[in-house]
This record gives C-alpha cells, sequence and structure tokens, in this order.
C-alpha cells in the first residue's frame, strides 16, 4: 500500500479551552449494518452511521459516518476496539486497520485481541465527502509562488476560499477537530464499548486530544505517535515547513553524496543540493520525463517534500532523481512515486477532497492572519533562509480570507477551537522522533507537560511516524505492552535509533 502521510494539523492558539466536565452523557445506542468493503481483496467489513451535522443540535440534519472493522483475530481473548487514525486533516482511515495489522504482524496478539477500526473522519472520502470545486494546479496544499508573483498567490488564495464557501459553505461551521472527536465517541457507542483504545499519528494525535479533553472517562489505552504542537497556531505549524524540511535536504544532499556510486548525484552536499534545485528549474520550462510520465515542477517538489518526511525514504528519492535525471522509466520498486506528487483523493471521493478536508479543519480550528503585508513579509524572509521550502511554507493560505465561523454555544479562546489537555490527568503514550520534519519534537514536549500522567517514548531518528513505520525494538516494546497490558512504561524512554 502506498500510503504517504500529510502531517499538517491545526494547533491551539496560547490560551487553550477548557476541558467540559467528564459527565457527558451517553449516547444513545447505534445499530451497525456490516457488509464487507467495496475494496479489491479487502477482509475488512464496512458500515456507516448517521451523526449530527452540529452536535448541539442532535435531532437536526444528518451526514454519514464511513467506519470499518477487521475484526479480532481470536475472539475468545478479544479486549476491545482499537480505532486508527492516519492524519490528516483530510486523510482517509478507512483502509487503515488491514495496514495496522501488517504494521503488526511481528505482534500479532494486537489484531488477535483487539478489533480494528478505522474512519473516513467527517466530510473526508466516504463520510459525506465535501469539495470545494478545484480543479488541476488549485489542487495543491503546499503552494510554491507562481509567475504572477506574490500579487498572484493573493488572488489565488482568496479564490479557492471563496470556492470552498461556495461549494462547501454547509460544511465549514462544523468542521473543526472538536466535532471529529465527538464523532468518534459516537463510533464507540455505537459499538457497543464502555472505553476505547486510539492509535493515532500525525493530527491523529490532536483527535486523541480532543477526545480525552471532551470524555476522559472513556479513554481506555491511548497511543499518540508523532505529535502535532498544542501550543501553535496553524499558521506557526504550516510556517514551521520552511525549516523542517530544509533540514531534511541538507540530510539528504549529505546522505546522496556519500553513496554516490550509487545515485550519480555528486559527491558532496552542494553538487547534490545543485542537481535537486537544476531539476526544478528544468522543469519549470517545460515537465520533465519520467518513461511515458512527465513531472511539473510542483509535482517534483512535492515528491521531494513528501519522501523528505523520513530518513528511510531517502534511497527511494536519491534513485528517483538519478532516474529523472537520465530521463529513464521508473523500475517497478518505484512505480508507486508515479501519484506522489499530486494532492489529488482517489475515487469515488471528488478529486479535491483531501485538500478541501485539510483546509476546512485547518483554517476552522484556528485564528489565521488576515493582514496580507504580514504573509508577504514573512515569506520574503523565510525564503531567504530556507530557499527551497521557506517559499511555500510561508506563502499566503487561503484560511487568511477564510469565512468566520459563528456558532452559538461554541466557545473560542484566543481563536482556538481545540479542547485542550492541560492538566489532564489521564494516562496516554506518546512516542515522536527527535528530528521528526512534520511534528516537531517540541509538540510532543508540550503535551508532555501538559498531561502529567503520560509517558514520552522518544527515539533518535528523524522519521515523520514512528510505530510501525521505523523498526525499533524498544518503541514497540513500550507501545504494545502499553496495549496489551494498560501499564504505561515507569518512567519516560529514550530509544536509540
Amino acid at each position: 500500500m502506498n500510503r504517504v502521510r500529510a502531517a499538517f494539523a491545526a494547533m491551539v492558539l496560547g490560551i487553550l479551552l477548557p476541558a467540559p466536565p467528564a459527565s457527558a452523557a451517553e449516547p444513545a445506542a447505534l445499530s451497525l449494518a456490516w457488509s464487507p468493503c467495496a475494496a479489491a481483496g479487502s477482509s475488512l467489513e464496512c458500515a456507516t452511521i448517521q451523526v449530527p451535522l452540529d452536535h448541539a443540535d442532535p435531532t437536526g440534519p444528518s451526514i454519514d459516518l464511513a467506519i470499518s472493522r477487521l475484526p479480532a483475530a481470536d475472539p475468545s481473548r478479544r479486549r476491545g476496539v482499537l480505532l486508527v487514525n492516519p492524519g490528516g486533516p483530510g486523510g482517509s482511515g478507512l483502509g487503515l486497520p488491514e495496514y495496522i495489522a501488517q504494521l503488526f504482524a511481528g505482534h500479532p496478539r494486537v489484531a488477535q485481541e483487539f478489533d480494528l477500526i478505522g474512519f473516513d473522519p467527517r466530510f473526508v472520502g466516504r463520510s459525506s465527502p465535501a469539495t470545494c470545486g478545484l480543479t488541476g494546479a488549485d489542487i495543491a496544499i503546499l503552494r510554491w509562488p507562481g509567475a504572477g508573483g506574490f500579487p498572484g498567490e493573493v488572488a489565488q488564495a482568496r479564490s479557492i476560499a471563496q470556492r470552498c464557501a461556495a461549494h462547501a459553505g454547509w460544511a465549514i461551521p462544523y468542521a473543526t477537530t472538536a466535532d471529529a472527536a465527538r464523532d468518534m465517541d459516537l463510533i464507540r457507542a455505537a459499538l457497543g464499548e464502555r472505553k476505547m483504545s486510539y492509535l493515532g499519528y500525525s493530527y491523529g494525535t490532536s483527535l486523541a486530544r480532543a477526545y480525552v479533553a471532551l470524555f476522559p472517562d472513556r479513554v481506555d489505552r491511548f497511543v499518540l505517535d508523532s505529535n502535532t504542537n498544542p501550543l501553535e497556531s496553524g499558521r506557526e505549524t504550516f510556517r514551521g515547513f520552511g525549516p523542517a524540511f530544509e533540514r531534511m535536504l541538507g540530510l539528504f544532499a549529505s546522505a546522496a553524496a556519500r553513496d554516490d556510486a550509487r545515485y550519480g548525484l555528486g559527491s558532496d552536499a552542494r553538487t547534490v543540493r545543485r542537481v535537486v534545485d537544476g531539476l526544478v528549474a528544468r522543469a519549470e520550462k517545460e515537465p520533465l520525463p519520467v518513461g511515458e510520465e512527465t513531472f511539473t515542477a510542483a509535482e517534483l517538489r512535492t515528491l521531494i517534500f513528501r519522501m523528505l518526511y523520513a530518513e528511510n525514504r531517502f534511497d527511494y528519492l536519491g534513485r528517483f532523481l538519478s532516474v529523472l535525471r537520465a530521463g529513464q522509466p521508473l523500475p517497478a520498486d518505484l512505480a508507486f512515486l508515479v501519484n506522489a506528487g499530486s494532492w489529488e483523493a482517489p475515487p469515488p471521493a471528488p478529486a479535491d477532497n483531501a485538500v478541501a478536508g485539510y483546509f476546512l479543519v485547518t483554517c476552522a480550528d484556528s485564528k489565521w492572519p488576515t493582514k496580507v503585508g504580514r504573509y508577504r513579509a514573512e515569506q520574503v524572509i523565510d525564503s531567504r533562509a530556507y530557499p527551497f521550502f521557506g517559499p511555500a511554507a510561508a506563502n499566503i493560505s487561503p484560511c487568511a480570507f477564510w469565512p468566520e465561523i459563528d456558532r452559538p454555544g461554541m466557545p473560542s479562546v484566543a481563536g482556538s477551537r481545540i479542547p485542550s489537555v492541560a492538566g489532564s490527568r489521564v494516562p496516554v503514550l506518546l512516542i515522536n522522533s527527535l528530528g521528526d520534519p512534520a511534528t516537531p519534537y517540541a509538540g510532543a514536549l508540550a503535551t508532555r507537560r501538559m498531561m502529567p500522567n503520560a509517558r514520552l517514548v522518544t527515539v533518535s531518528a528523524s522519521h515523520h511516524a514512528v510505530l510501525g513505520e521505523y523498526p525499533n525494538a524498544c518503541v514497540e516494546e513500550a507501545a504494545v505492552g502499553y496495549l496489551l497490558s494498560g501499564r504505561l512504561p515507569m518512567r519516560d524512554l529514550a530509544c536509540p535509533a
């Protein structure tokens, strides 16, 4: 399965929302009609439940929520459900249970003892999918400045926001992380579980924190891998991609230079970097061929961005750039990279669904700057400091022109709508790599400080998404031990790479 997690999240801005009382009313039980999922060759069962569009109006309009299940392989030892989320926002999780079972193949008791439950969050995939009506180059999250310069970027960002309002205005007020966390609790209730266990990556940790804050008495064993930062705004998080991925590009250039015989990109990091910049410059003039496929500059940059999420993708990137430079066809084991430069969602969702889902959540969860001059000034600074990723990471966002969200009864402190876990006594397990470029280590430290009963497992690597993705016996022992026993490590752990 080719799964590249987008690691974009909207964060809490400064002051944090207080959690509601733990005595929230138990949702009414929902009936589920399970049937084989539509995907060919899948052993998953799927069902659809209806949840309120507005949780403050449970008898009002409803939306579909698609869920999937890989039943516990050993029913006699079944201990409950493990809800899983791959991140995003905008990421589909319906097929994730089978993938999680593969990741834990070396620890079969996880799939033996838990029903693995996936879901498409509201407005994503098969869950009443939203669209902004975007086509072509507008279907993108990271946007590098084009021929129209910054004024053109402003016009495009404004246009995207307007099209989202026109096509998805019905969903915009109800796309917050808190809404999705309430959906998760309805999934728990529909499954007939008093408590729920959870494994979430990247933005999935934002969902986890919101759930812990809203429903602390319904939390069983929660694992948060690659933690978003609850102290950052959406703008701060997005702008942080500039320095983080510039660092990863430097690490890649050094690694490629050390193995010039394999990649042929140069024997020193500066030469490798010049080759990368030169390929992008060529693609700006004309899409570059790779066999029968071609890559535009935007697609090439996006592919490079995704391959820099983790050190163990460097070999893929080095070999791809070598093939691209030579104009040769991709070898079979690199064929998955053909689509790695695209932001389009797979059918039956609208092509722009992943991007629409990202903007709906990110723009709703936190207050974004609205002064165009601020974006321009920050982009100039970051373009000089981080020439490859700074121009896109600091670019103006459609969130700058997003419709105001006014929901009676919904608290909004300092512009944030994500519930806070500050002071929560709920025990959870946090996992993060020291050099994670998409969800930097500071997010794990901030979450750890907020949750005194949590434990943090740190691995000395530069890798986004650790558990099951980055083979490490120390991390796996801590996580699997916790999932199976319910007991956290006695103290925070530092795992060598």
